[in-house]
């Protein structure tokens, strides 16, 4: 199996440095964000096999040497972040081809191994030390005579070659995170204990703790302070990026290769994983890595869920056997209970205090499926809670009676609605390590919604008249008014990302679309919906691609008409997800494997990248 290598892509504005080696020129902003940021960990001899075989992170000395000549080769200068600090002083001018290089954690090797290295080269690099390894009363003894020591890392910072940052003092580890005993990574986890979970609060006050705890120790030992935090496995949220720069760190660096980073401060870096061959690097060089197509399995937890703990986890593992035997890499996981399939979400199976939780399982299934190495995307309704709608101010209604939709929905221009929904995609992103979020197919509005009196505000705001019936026969104001709604409802959407991304930063989102907008893009009156918004609003747009639900004769041609108008946009070539149904509801019977793989089959012979199977026959043959 092919080995892929996280490389890491600095989305920031690289500075003013002057530098001794290599051509010069001034680089634009857009240019620095192309700058590469390599992360490595432990460097060994070729001799320790051990090490090598076991430790997909660490390669040999001779490797690392093969690297840094293949990038002199290819015209690549590594430079300091004093020199890019000078860049953006405007005091310097950056190389031709920049990069940056970071070792982490804080090995021995960085002293007899990776030093050697960069002074026969004369290349800098930034070294990040965990610095409660360097707490010689806490640091495993079994570790003590691998970790560098005070003194080697003043005599290679006095050599002008390395830039000593902390690895955090005691967050490079991993805590409880929910009652099944799940671990995640210290930084964006909310700790179980006491069987119970700790508030925001103290959350809170354990990064800025230890922010305090590690500066203090690194200018103890080091006679100065940093100004570089690299976070621990490239875990962050937002207010550890402001704890941190409080504490007085200007420079941060994560690890992901397709995150951009709002903030010339903050660096994305990829990892050297499984000793990378030069036609990887280069791909990671030139920023031509190939991305990877998506193959999503949408996992109903109300089809898995038993109140025995035992079955429970049974099930967990034979829907894991079933994605995997489809050729899944990513979930679109259920965050909601809806047995009877209604519509209605009055249940949810993650923590939140906003509503009843059927059960607190939502975090365990997550950690299970990404400890297999699945991407899960939370998927989630946003209007359909009939609890915001008890308040009658804050439900969607029609101009005439039997003219609503199928689902009891939340207008959003309630400005309760719109709090209602962030707070509850803040418990969603806070307590379940989620690597993205489906928005469910109730962002809808049909021709005849919204007549609530937000709604009728937001009219009369536009148009300065009274919403009623009877204006919407001018045909120019009822376009411009299902615009308006398409913009409530897409704005909503926006909200909830920005909030989730403050717990997750580097979550994808996606959104679910009925097909009929897409082959009649006039039908955006009958839904408040548009295919070519969705495209620039989110990473992923999710077509429902059920031939039987939308009861076409054809269903061959059907499915590709709609391939073929779906990639006539140039954006949906990455962006479009084809989601092929799996279960027949008219007729109660699973499509059988065969005609599931025709239809995959039809789609990318018209090159289509990326599918979707929902649901999928977790108990079937």
């Amino acid at each position: 199996m092919k080995k892929y290598i996280f490389i890491i892509i600095c989305l920031s504005i690289f500075s003013n440095f002057m530098i001794n080696i290599g051509e010069t020129k001034n680089i634009d902003k857009k240019d620095v964000q192309n700058i590469v940021i390599f992360c490595y960990h432990d460097v060994v001899d070729s001799s320790s096999l051990e090490i090598l075989n076991t430790d997909p992170y660490a390669i040999s000395t001779e490797r690392l040497e093969e690297h840094f000549k293949f990038f002199k080769q290819n015209g690549y200068t590594p430079i300091s972040l004093k020199q890019y600090d000078n860049y953006l002083k405007g005091k310097a001018k950056l190389p031709k081809k920049p990069i940056i290089l970071t070792f982490d954690d804080g090995r021995k090797s960085m002293y007899t191994h990776i030093y050697p290295l960069l002074k026969k080269y004369n290349y800098p690099a930034v070294f990040a030390i965990i610095l409660s390894y360097m707490d010689k009363n806490i640091l495993p003894t079994t570790d003590i005579k691998k970790m560098v020591s005070w003194q080697e890392l003043k005599e290679m910072q006095n050599s002008g070659l390395v830039e000593v940052a902390s690895h955090t003092y005691d967050l490079h580890n991993f805590i409880v995170s929910n009652k099944y005993g799940d671990k995640q990574q210290n930084v964006t986890t909310i700790k179980w204990h006491n069987d119970n979970y700790e508030t925001e609060m103290a959350f809170n006050q354990r990064i800025d703790e230890d922010m305090q705890i590690g500066n203090d120790i690194f200018f103890k030992n080091m006679g100065n302070s940093s100004n570089i935090l690299v976070w621990p496995y490239g875990a962050y949220n937002d207010y550890a990026i402001d704890s941190a720069k409080k504490i007085g760190y200007k420079y941060q660096m994560m690890l992901n290769d397709d995150v951009n980073l709002q903030d010339d401060t903050l660096f994305s870096r990829y990892i050297i994983y499984g000793n990378p061959t030069d036609e990887e690097l280069l791909q990671m060089l030139e920023h031509n890595y190939p991305k990877k197509e998506i193959m999503a399995a949408q996992v109903d937890i109300d089809m898995i869920y038993d109140n025995s703990p035992e079955q429970f986890e049974k099930n967990i593992n034979a829907t894991i056997d079933k994605i995997r035997n489809i050729g899944a890499d990513t979930v679109f996981l259920q965050t909601f209970a809806d047995e009877d399939g209604d519509g209605d979400v009055n249940e949810v199976y993650f923590h939140t205090n906003l509503m009843k939780v059927k059960a607190d399982v939502f975090s365990h299934v997550t950690i299970r499926l990404k400890n297999e190495g699945f991407k899960v995307y939370a998927w989630m309704p946003v209007l359909s809670y009939p609890w915001m709608v008890e308040d009658k101010d804050n439900a969607i209604t029609a101009s005439e009676e039997g003219k609503q939709g199928w689902y009891t929905r939340a207008t959003p221009f309630s400005p309760m609605v719109k709090q209602y929904t962030k707070d509850l995609v803040k418990d969603l992103a806070l307590y379940a390590p989620i690597d993205g979020i489906l928005f469910q197919d109730d962002l809808y509005m049909n021709d005849f919604e919204d007549f609530s009196i937000y709604a009728k505000e937001a009219f009369k705001k536009e148009f300065h008249k009274e919403l009623t019936k009877e204006i919407l026969e001018d045909e120019k104001i009822r376009n411009k008014w299902t615009k308006l709604k398409t913009k409530a409802i897409n704005d909503l959407t926006k909200e909830l990302i920005d909030t989730a991304k403050k717990y997750r930063p580097e979550i994808k989102t996606a959104r679910n679309i009925y097909p009929i907008v897409i082959l009649e893009p006039e039908s955006e009156e009958w839904f408040a919906q548009n295919y070519e918004d969705y495209l620039d609003l989110y990473d992923y747009v999710v077509i429902m691609a059920y031939p039987e639900m939308e009861e076409v004769e054809n269903t061959d041609a059907w499915l590709e008409h709609l391939v073929q108008i779906s990639l006539n946009n140039p954006k949906a070539k990455e962006k479009a997800i084809f989601k092929l149904q799996g279960y027949d509801w008219k007729n109660n019977v699973w499509i059988n494997n065969d005609e599931q793989n025709r239809r995959k089959d039809i789609i990318e012979k018209l090159n289509g990248k990326n599918m979707a199977i929902y649901p999928i026959d977790v108990f079937g043959k």
